[in-house]
């Protein structure tokens, strides 16, 4: 090891014991992947043994597998994340939490980098608007504002202020003594620069996970994703099976990490088929794509459209991606999700959600939990309790064409058979409902915008026209009445020239949709 710089390399313990009681921590990664885990578990072990660093703020992007271990009271003094990560904490209200999303995460980061105001239009009449929640998860967060309604150039934005970043524990594949940190075996390539700029322009610290540790000047300039100049410490992980992993599974894969193609039979796709009702969403949904078409796929239901591609031969024909960065390929799913197998690029975390932020999108297909009579959605709040926006907010809210997949109600089971829906268990609580519980997408807002919007159920689609939820589409062989309207809080709008939903909506095999998109050209 090079005599310069060894000081950096310090083991987890150290590295915690530089971060003072009141820390604002910025915290890199998504799921387990980038997520230093082993600083993480220092962290908390070091709070329960001393009390030490203790009352800390924690923001964080998107879901993350360390977060949970923030819980013991005391240890955090607020909160802020893309996804309610900590719901003990939160719903108990014993500190200020609040609900951002991806996005403004990631634009919070880039801005305290950069030194500049957080502006953003994303989340303008949704619960992050300070005239809902302004992004509160409890009675403690809306008693201290963070969000506030600000117009520039004539146009509203909402500007959110947050304390300023002054530690970042970020992760990275590899590190050289100076610190300059490569993140090649990272299957999500995350926003550790704004991150490490943040905490250090703003006077901070920087402390860097890594599995690997080599000499100094021996890493590609080019391959350099954060600078030795903003690191501080550097953490050799201990057990990397344990505390590096890069997927939920605890294997590396070499299709995930973007620098390798895989055998098709290394991608465990066929377990991710959607099945019965999912099924049947997935190839009503994937009938909305066109060739060369940028598409965005979410969690739940509406992750179907990008399993059941391959199978129609067409990933190749369009663009599919997720916010996380990946672009073509396989999505993956279970514990693979958030990523691609074989992807065709991998956007850096923050730059994808700016290509959202500019309406880049063509179309997405989103899960929701409540939908509203005025084609507003739900899925960040269900019974008082927080569950998180992630990217939902910022693709919802910018993508040009909409569809919103769910089953038509909650608890049911629904299968196609003899090329018909079969009802084989109705759902009780109901999913169309008059006002939703919380707005994390705007109807009325959306047709301001001129967005196209749809839902699609097992048993029916429908299409918001003229701020009207409208039924256009169901399920051949269903009562509209008993079947579709009776299990709606609300009476919909039905279109003159109502029709079946088409009828490979409800068998399997190709749609056939490959040889379609030649004769397109």
């Amino acid at each position: 090891m090079s005599k310069y710089y060894t000081d950096k390399v310090v083991s987890a313990a150290e590295a915690v014991a530089k971060i003072p009681d009141g820390a604002f921590i910025g915290l890199g990664g998504v799921n387990a992947s980038g997520v230093a885990l082993e600083v993480i578990d220092a962290i908390v072990k070091s709070f329960k043994e001393t009390g030490h660093p203790g009352n800390l703020g924690l923001i964080h992007s998107g879901g993350n597998a360390g977060t949970r271990q923030f819980a013991p009271e005391g240890l955090l003094g607020v909160y802020y994340g893309g996804f309610a990560n900590i719901p003990d904490v939160i719903n108990k209200n014993n500190i200020p939490a609040y609900s951002l999303t991806q996005g403004v995460c990631n634009q919070l980061f880039r801005a305290q980098a950069g030194d500049t105001p957080c502006l953003s239009k994303s989340g303008l009449h949704t619960y992050l608007d300070p005239r809902q929640l302004g992004g509160a998860l409890n009675e403690k967060a809306r008693a201290k504002p963070i969000v506030s309604l600000v117009e520039v150039a004539g146009e509203e934005y909402l500007h959110f202020k947050l304390p300023p970043i002054d530690v970042a524990v970020i992760r990275a594949t590899t590190a050289d003594t100076s610190g300059n940190l490569i993140d090649d075996e990272e299957q999500i390539k995350h926003e550790i620069l704004t991150l490490a700029m943040a905490a250090h322009n703003n006077g901070g610290v920087v402390i860097a996970q890594v599995k690997n540790l080599v000499e100094y000047k021996t890493l590609d300039a080019a391959a350099v994703k954060v600078p030795g100049m903003l690191v501080d410490y550097i953490v050799l992980c201990s057990d990397p099976a344990e505390w590096h992993i890069q997927n939920m599974t605890k294997k590396y894969h070499p299709g995930l990490d973007g620098f390798h193609r895989v055998d098709g039979s290394m991608i465990p796709l066929e377990s991710w088929i959607p099945k019965d009702d999912k099924l049947i969403m997935a190839r009503r949904g994937i009938r909305e794509l066109w060739p060369g078409c940028v598409a965005n796929v979410g969690m739940g239901a509406s992750a179907g459209v990008a399993f059941i591609s391959p199978l129609e031969g067409i990933e190749d024909m369009y663009h599919m991606s997720i916010e996380l960065g990946a672009v073509g390929g396989v999505i993956g799913g279970g514990p693979w999700w958030s990523t691609a197998f074989n992807a065709s690029a991998s956007m850096l975390h923050q730059d994808m959600f700016d290509f959202i932020n500019g309406h880049g999108l063509d179309i997405t297909f989103l899960s929701a939990a409540e939908i509203g009579e005025d084609g507003s959605v739900n899925v960040t709040r269900f019974g008082g309790r927080a569950n998180g926006s992630g990217g939902f907010v910022n693709i919802a809210s910018n993508t040009k064409k909409v569809v919103f997949m769910s089953t038509h109600t909650q608890g049911g089971k629904a299968t196609a058979e003899d090329g018909k829906l079969k009802i084989i268990e109705e759902g009780k609580p109901i999913k169309f409902v008059r006002e939703v519980e919380e707005i994390a997408f705007n109807g009325r807002a959306s047709v301001q915008k001129g967005q196209e919007v749809m839902y699609i159920t097992e048993r029916a689609v429908f299409r918001l026209i003229g701020g009207k939820m409208t039924l256009t589409e169901y399920a051949d062989g269903l009562d509209v009445e008993k079947d579709v309207i009776a299990h709606m809080a609300f009476r919909p709008d039905v279109a003159p020239d109502v029709k079946p939903m088409p009828a490979y909506c409800f068998t399997t095999g190709p749609i056939g949709l490959k040889a379609e998109w030649e004769r397109l050209g």
